[in-house]
């Protein structure tokens, strides 16, 4: 028999001899081969242990008869006196001159636990962003918000009804949503202050009645949320509603350690896709995600943000979850309220059931949590800034201090839907190399080589196998080919593919699977915002790396409504995949690589980190499946450094800056052409007159009249024509740009620079 045909014929043989040497297929699926001789091995091991105690089980039937299932059972336990004559017996089994086993203890059951992740990131909830503190407001805002607006854009690439939608949002819908929350809201931050003051002061206080916790009472508040927003619900618009309310439980917080920590009722709603009750089953359940399969540009991909934020409100408050929500695709919408478990699953307190209520679609979350004082510039500026770069979509952030921000939409068109990432083989690192063929469903090598990575055609898998071939043969080893068994390869033959495979040059993945904001976009919605002098955004041509794609878009925006910044902070906003981040500024390859560029090239003076200073805002975006591997922590707040991403940065900054230094070169001229233009009608009168006593004393007397002179002079130098003949007007264009051009001499010129320096 050859080598290749015992390859085919023994593959468990060869798996079992690689695990016990290697370990290489330890964890792979068991193959049919492999369930079959372990079948074997369980029922040999189960036969010899019923053999042993067969005597002993006829003897005694003869004076009892004994149940089977009592028999079966005493049949399957296997004594420890046993246990040891077998070790006694194993060891005179044992060779001479070899080393004799040693004595495994009695109990076997061994030390280490295997938990849950959800175990696990119960009392961790900092790892992704929900520590104490003002941040921690934020952090909820970014789950949902960014859950929200995923949703949407779901809804709207799926569904082949879509709502006609303006080209802005109607002004009438957002005084229609201000009006109706003008008598409902209050300060709820004020009122706790005072009521905790009375309390100090030793007044009576009349604490405010906490609602009834039953499903009718909860879907009575949902009926009316959705009062104020009933316009855009029947116009189906894509809205996204952030609800914070400070709240006064005093028998939530009863740690001493926690006086001044404050309970907050935190709601989102959405008009998205919604989800089927066997979503909502799996909604909150850590590494559960729509988005975490395969690589794409979206803003969530793990499955944390959502189970950290209901594992921390429930930490923290003990109240279960309500949600609502309704598939654009079904009649009735699921109504529920649970807890999280740190076994990974749900608690129903109530339900899910299914019911008719007042909107088509979307979905419905709120919870409770605890944390300290809420203050502004944290959660709103989130809010704010996730506006700017969706303006598909309409935000509406209602705060604890009874203020409605909205941010209305902006346009008409959604971004086009981006395409999953295929594996790259640039991207491809051997241990991963050794989970795909694994978990791979392709059968032969040639298939799993072209069907399983991008940019890798027929030939070039040929190539890689040829490639492997010739090492296997230096070293006298069996050879592969197309057709073979991707679970048949040994560990040497896989580590050697793999060096043919890594090898190998490829084309750059495509890039169809970023979706960037757009330039057109990008400026527009900076200027409705901001109503800046001058803005320009620049959007770099996608490029690659680490096998997956990506694009860098900047905008820089100045004067206006932006005032001059105290700090880098207000000055530098970076967005990951359209998402504002906030935290670990410094700690982001955006930071690095805006700090590295020389600002005052571009007329623009910097603070001490590096970062440009004065009435301007930098906004940097990074977009693709490629950020989704670029993450420093689990919270994914910084991009880690890597050469390519920051030679992109560095160089569509460049590219803004120097629009932008045209700008301010042509500002400066026209400054000084006013202000020597200012100089000239100061004295244009003298002038006027000078010339007509000159003139006067020639042969043409009295032909030129100073005051006409001197009123055509002003009227040049400030731009103005007049009513005159061709010639006329073409010699006073040339005078003016003569004397304009005339130099003042240098203390004027250096007054010139200073002032229009101060200016600036």
């Amino acid at each position: 028999m050859t080598e290749t045909s015992q390859r085919a014929s023994c593959p468990c043989l060869l798996r079992s001899m690689l695990n016990e040497q290697h370990g290489l297929f330890e964890v792979s699926p068991l193959s049919p081969e492999k369930k079959d001789s372990k079948k074997s091995t369980v029922e040999k091991s189960a036969k010899s242990k019923k053999s042993a105690p067969k005597k002993s089980a006829e003897s005694k039937s003869r004076k009892q008869a004994v149940p089977k299932k009592t028999v079966e059972k005493k049949a399957k336990k296997e004594s420890v006196s046993e246990k040891r004559i077998k070790r006694r017996d194993k060891k005179k089994d044992t060779p001479k001159g070899s080393e004799p086993a040693v004595e495994a203890p009695l109990e076997e059951s061994g030390d280490i636990k295997q938990g849950t992740i959800a175990k696990f990131m119960r009392k961790r909830t900092q790892l992704v962003g929900f520590e104490t503190g003002l941040n921690k407001h934020t952090q909820y805002s970014i789950e949902f918000i960014d859950n929200a607006i995923d949703a949407l854009e779901s809804w709207w690439w799926k569904t082949d009804r879509k709502p006609r939608l303006s080209d802005q949002l109607d002004p009438k819908l957002v005084e229609e949503v201000r009006e109706k929350f003008k008598d409902q809201l209050e300060d709820t931050i004020a009122l706790s202050k005072k009521i905790e003051k009375d309390i100090r002061d030793g007044k009576q206080v009349d604490i405010p009645p906490r609602p009834k916790d039953n499903l009718e009472t909860h879907l009575a508040r949902f009926r009316k949320f959705l009062v104020p927003f009933r316009g855009f619900i029947t116009k189906h618009e894509p809205l996204v509603v952030i609800q914070v309310t400070e709240l006064l439980m005093p028998d939530l917080v009863p740690v001493v350690s926690e006086e001044g920590f404050k309970v907050y009722e935190f709601i989102c709603f959405d008009t998205g896709v919604g989800m089927v009750p066997a979503d909502l089953e799996k909604f909150g359940i850590y590494l559960a995600s729509s988005k975490s399969e395969k690589l794409k540009q979206t803003r969530g991909s793990q499955g944390f943000g959502a189970p950290s934020a209901f594992s921390d409100a429930q930490n923290t408050t003990g109240k279960p979850i309500f949600a609502v929500t309704k598939k654009f695709t079904s009649e009735k919408a699921t109504v529920a309220e649970y807890y999280t478990t740190t076994a990974n699953t749900k608690e129903y307190v109530n339900g899910p059931l299914e019911m008719d209520l007042p909107f088509d679609h979307g979905t419905y979350i709120r919870l409770y949590y605890l944390n300290i004082q809420y203050k502004r510039g944290y959660a709103d500026v989130y809010a704010q800034m996730t506006s700017l770069l969706d303006p598909h979509i309409t935000l509406v952030f209602i705060d604890p201090y009874g203020e409605v921000h909205i941010y209305p939409r902006r346009v008409n068109t959604f971004p086009e839907e981006p395409k999953y990432a295929q594996a790259h083989p640039a991207s491809i690192r051997i241990g991963e190399f050794q989970d795909l063929l694994r978990e791979t469903s392709e059968r032969d090598l040639h298939g799993f080589l072209t069907r399983g990575f991008c940019r890798l055609s027929g030939n070039k898998a040929s190539t890689i196998i040829d490639n492997t071939n010739k090492e296997l043969r230096i070293r006298k080893l069996p050879t592969i080919g197309p057709r073979t068994p991707t679970d048949s390869l040994s560990k040497t033959e896989v580590e050697y593919l793999y060096k043919a495979f890594s090898s190998e040059e490829y084309i750059a993945p495509p890039t169809d699977t970023v979706v960037p904001v757009g330039e057109e976009i990008f400026e527009k919605t900076i200027k409705q915002a901001y109503n800046p002098e001058f803005v320009t955004a620049i959007t770099r041509k996608p490029t690659s790396g680490k096998g997956l794609s990506f694009a860098v878009e900047v905008c820089i925006a100045y004067g206006g409504d932006i005032k001059p910044a105290g700090s880098a902070n207000a000055v530098l906003w970076r967005f990951v995949n359209r998402v504002p981040k906030l935290r670990d500024n410094s700690d982001c390859a955006t930071w690095k690589a805006t700090t590295s560029v020389n600002w005052r090239n571009y007329k623009l003076d910097s603070f001490d980190n590096g970062v440009p200073r004065g009435p301007v805002m930098l906004f940097i975006h990074v977009c693709g499946a490629y950020v989704h591997v670029m993450f420093k922590g689990q919270s994914k707040q910084a991009l880690a450094e890597d050469e390519v991403l920051i030679r992109e940065i560095k160089l569509a900054l460049e590219d803004a800056g120097r629009k932008f230094r045209l700008f301010i070169t042509r500002r400066e001229t026209a400054k000084k052409k006013a202000k020597r233009a200012g100089i000239l009608a100061m004295y244009a009168d003298q002038f006027a007159h000078s010339l007509v006593a000159i003139a006067n004393d020639s042969k043409r007397k009295k032909l030129f009249d100073a005051e006409t002179i001197a009123s055509r002079l002003r009227d040049a130098i400030s731009g103005f024509e007049m009513e005159a003949d061709e010639e006329e007007i073409e010699g006073d264009v040339l005078s003016a740009d003569l004397l304009a051009d005339i130099p003042l001499g240098d203390s004027e010129e250096d007054d010139v620079g200073t002032s229009s320096g101060g200016d600036d």
